[in-house]
C-alpha cells in the first residue's frame, strides 16, 4: 500500500484556511457500517495544511509566513499549550508582544523565529537610562539566547506623532532603539538580532497612487531619524498592513474584491506600475515614504495583516478566509510587490487567536488567522471531523493532540485503537469520538463474548461520561476479495460487532453510542442495520484514488471538485465531482443490499500533498477547502441532507 503524504490546506499553502467552525449535530442512534476499500493510505496533516514556507527552497526561507501572539483574553491557552500549537501546525514564526518569561521558557528549544516587542509602556524608561535598556536586553533576551532564536526586537508598536494616546511616547522610540541596539551589539549580536520599530499606514501621507506615499509633518520629524538608524544599521522597518480598515474607510474607491485579492479587472496604474491588489499598493505606498525619507535600501517586514470574521462591514468567516488564503498565496510565491519585484514578502497573521480583552470594536477582537481558518469550518450543521492516527514517533503526546483539537475548535474525532494516555486526554474535553475495533482484534472478540465484554469495559465503559463516545467502528476496510491482505477478517465483521452490541446495550448506552464497521459492501452485513431505525455506515472516500486509476475518466478538475459544468448524467441525477458520485455509488449499493434508508457517515477522506501524480500542496488545498464548503450540502440523491465527513488525518505518519 502506497503511503502519501497529505495536508488539509484550506486556504494554500499555509494556509489554510480551514475553515472548520463546528455545529453539532443530532446523536445517530444505533448504526451498522462498512466502507469503500481503497488500497490509499493518507495523512492529512495540520502541519501542512498551516505549511509556512520551506527553508529548504533558497529564497522562500524570506517568504516564511508567521503568526502573532497576542495574548490579550482570559480564555486563552497556557504559553506551553501555545507553543506547542505552532510546532505542531509547522507554524516557524511568532510576533509576541510581551516579554512573558513563562512564554519565553516555553520558547526554548522550540526552534520557532521569534519577534519579540519591547511593550510601548517600556519606551520611555528604556530611552532615558541605558542600563535599563542593557537589563531587559539581559533579562529578556541573552537569559535565552541561543535556545530561543530572536529575529528581530520591534520596539514600540504603531506610535503616533500626530495625536492619540501614544503621541506623547514619540521622542523616546528612536532613542529605545538606540539604546537596545547598543545593548545587542555589545553581546555580539548585532548581525544575528534586528532591532527596529513597528509603524502603521496612519503616518504615510498620500495614500494614493502609491508613488505619492511620503512621511510629512510631525511623521516626517518622527519616521526620518528611525529610517536613518535602520539605513545605518541594516535593520528591516516592521509595518502594520490591514486593507480592511482602507476598504471600510473608503468602500466606494477600495472595492472589496481589490481587498481581498479578488479583483478580475480595472487595476490602477501608477507610472510603469500596476497595482492587482491593495496589499501591494499599501506596501509599495510605504516603500516610496521610507525612499523619499532617505532609505533607499531599508526593507518592510508586514509585521501584521489580517481580516475580522465579525463586528464590522465586510467582517466574515468569509471573507476573512478569502483575504488570508489569498495572501499567503501572494507572499508564498516569492514574487514581491511591482516596486520591489522578486523580493519575498516575509509577512505575519494576526493573530493566534480572538482576544476578549482587547481594546476597540468587536472587528479588532476578531482579527485571527489561527483559530478561525486553521481548523474550523462552518459546515452548516455537516460536523467536519478529523483522523487521528498516531503511526509515527516523531508526534506530539497524547495530551498535546487533545489540547490542539481544543485550541481548534475541532470537536470530532477518530481514533483509530484504543490508547488509554489518548483516552486519559480526552476525559472532560468535550470531544465526541469515533472509536476503531483494530482489525487485529475482530477475530478473537467474534468468537468470544467475555472478551468483547472486557474490550468494551476497559476502552468504553471506564471513560464513560467523561468521553463523548459517538461510534464504535469495529474493523476497518476490510475486504471480501480473495487474495487481499484483510480477506481473511470478513467472517469475524458481524459477529465482532454483535458481540460489542451485546456488551454495549446491557449498559443501557445502545442508543447512546453506535456500533458498526468499515469494510467493503457486501449484504450479509446489512442485517444489524436494518434492526435499528435510523441505521448509519461508515464510508471511506478518496476521489484522489479514482483520479490517478482513470486520469482518463476521472479528469483532476472533476476529482477537485473545479470542473464547471455536469461530467455525468443518471438518470435524473447530474454529477459535478466524484465525491458524490462515489457517495450515492455506495447509496445504490445499500438500497440495493435492503438498506435505502441508511444514511452514510464518511469516515474518511484527504488528497495527497505529495509522492505521486497530482500530490501536491496546491491540489490538496483545493481539494480540502471543497470538500468542506461542499458537505454543508448533500449528494445528487440525498440533495440538502448535510454529509457528516471525516478528513484524514491530523498528522504525517513517518
Amino acid at each position: 500500500m502506497a503511503v502519501f503524504h497529505a495536508t488539509i490546506l484550506f486556504y494554500n499553502p499555509f494556509l489554510v484556511s480551514l475553515l472548520l467552525l463546528v455545529l453539532f449535530l443530532p446523536n445517530l442512534h444505533m448504526i451498522a457500517g462498512l466502507s469503500l476499500s481503497l488500497s490509499l493510505s493518507l495523512s492529512l496533516s495540520l502541519s501542512h495544511l498551516v505549511s509556512f514556507g520551506s527553508s529548504s527552497d533558497g529564497g522562500r526561507e524570506d517568504a516564511q509566513v508567521g503568526v502573532c501572539y497576542g495574548g490579550l483574553g482570559n480564555n486563552l491557552p497556557s504559553d506551553q499549550e501555545v507553543v506547542n500549537l505552532y510546532k505542531s501546525n509547522g507554524i516557524r514564526r511568532m510576533r509576541s508582544y510581551y516579554p512573558v518569561p513563562q512564554a519565553l521558557q516555553a520558547l526554548r528549544g522550540s526552534n520557532i523565529e521569534l519577534i519579540l516587542d519591547v511593550p510601548n509602556s517600556y519606551l520611555e524608561g528604556l530611552a532615558n537610562d541605558a542600563s535599563a535598556a542593557a537589563k531587559w536586553v539581559q533579562d529578556n533576551i541573552l537569559n535565552y539566547y541561543p535556545d530561543i532564536k530572536f529575529r528581530i526586537i520591534s520596539v514600540g508598536n504603531e506610535v503616533n506623532p500626530n495625536g492619540g494616546e501614544t503621541a506623547r511616547l514619540a521622542p523616546f522610540v528612536l532613542l529605545a532603539m538606540s539604546k537596545i541596539y547598543d545593548a545587542i551589539a555589545s553581546a555580539g549580536l548585532k548581525d544575528q538580532i534586528k532591532v527596529s520599530t513597528s509603524t502603521y499606514p496612519v503616518l504615510v501621507s498620500n495614500s494614493f497612487p502609491p508613488s505619492k506615499g511620503s512621511f510629512d509633518g510631525a511623521s516626517g520629524s518622527f519616521m526620518g531619524p528611525i529610517i536613518n538608524f535602520l539605513k545605518n544599521t541594516n535593520n528591516p522597518l516592521l509595518f502594520n498592513i490591514y486593507p480592511y480598515f482602507s476598504h471600510i474607510g473608503d468602500p466606494q474607491n477600495v472595492p472589496l474584491p481589490y481587498a481581498l485579492f479578488t479583483a478580475t479587472g480595472g487595476f490602477p496604474q501608477d507610472g510603469q506600475f500596476q497595482y492587482r491588489n491593495l496589499f501591494d499598493a499599501m506596501l509599495d505606498n510605504a516603500y516610496s515614504a521610507i525612499e523619499k525619507a532617505g532609505g533607499p535600501n531599508v526593507e518592510i517586514v508586514v509585521s501584521e495583516s489580517g481580516w475580522p470574521s465579525a463586528g464590522g462591514p465586510a467582517a466574515s468567516v468569509e471573507n476573512a478566509g478569502t483575504y488570508y488564503r489569498n495572501l499567503i498565496n501572494h507572499v508564498e510565491r516569492g514574487s514581491g510587490s511591482p516596486k520591489r519585484p522578486g523580493k519575498a514578502i516575509e509577512t505575519y497573521l494576526f493573530a493566534m487567536f480572538d482576544e476578549n480583552q482587547k481594546i476597540g470594536d468587536e472587528s479588532r477582537q476578531k482579527i485571527n488567522y489561527f483559530e478561525k481558518h486553521v481548523a474550523h469550518s462552518n459546515a452548516g450543521g455537516a460536523q467536519v471531523g478529523v483522523c487521528n492516527r498516531q503511526l509515527g514517533n516523531n508526534l506530539p503526546s497524547s495530551h498535546e493532540v487533545v489540547q490542539l483539537y481544543k485550541s481548534n475548535g475541532i470537536q470530532r474525532m477518530r481514533m483509530y485503537a484504543p490508547n488509554p494516555q489518548a483516552l486519559q486526554a480526552l476525559m472532560g474535553s468535550g470531544i465526541e469520538l469515533v472509536l476503531d475495533v483494530p482489525n487485529r482484534d475482530l477475530q478473537r472478540l467474534a468468537i468470544d463474548a467475555p472478551a468483547a465484554t472486557k474490550w468494551v469495559r476497559d476502552n468504553v465503559l471506564n471513560y464513560y461520561l467523561d468521553i463523548k463516545f459517538r461510534i464504535i467502528a469495529v474493523g476497518n476496510e476490510v475486504n471480501t476479495h480473495r487474495g487481499q491482505p484483510t480477506y481473511h477478517l470478513a467472517p469475524f465483521v458481524l459477529l465482532a460487532m454483535s458481540k460489542i452490541y451485546d456488551a454495549i446495550a446491557p449498559a443501557g448506552l445502545k442508543d447512546e453510542i453506535n456500533v458498526l464497521c468499515i469494510k467493503v459492501i457486501h449484504e450479509t452485513d446489512h442485517q444489524l442495520s436494518k434492526e435499528h431505525q435510523q441505521p448509519v455506515v461508515l464510508v471511506n472516500i478518496y476521489p484522489y484514488s479514482a483520479h490517478i486509476n482513470n486520469p482518463h475518466h476521472v479528469p483532476l478538475p472533476y476529482a477537485m471538485f473545479t470542473t464547471p459544468g455536469v461530467v455525468v448524467r443518471d438518470g435524473p441525477f447530474h454529477y459535478k465531482k466524484p465525491f458524490d458520485a462515489m457517495l450515492d455509488d455506495t447509496y445504490s449499493a445499500l438500497e440495493k443490499a435492503g438498506g435505502p434508508k441508511v444514511e452514510i457517515v464518511v469516515s474518511e477522506s484527504g488528497w495527497p500533498s505529495a509522492g505521486s501524480p497530482a500530490a501536491s500542496v496546491e491540489n490538496a488545498g483545493t481539494y480540502y477547502r471543497n470538500l468542506i464548503n461542499h458537505v454543508k450540502g448533500g449528494s445528487p440523491k440525498t440533495l440538502e441532507r448535510a454529509i457528516e465527513t471525516y478528513l484524514f488525518a491530523m498528522f504525517n505518519e513517518n
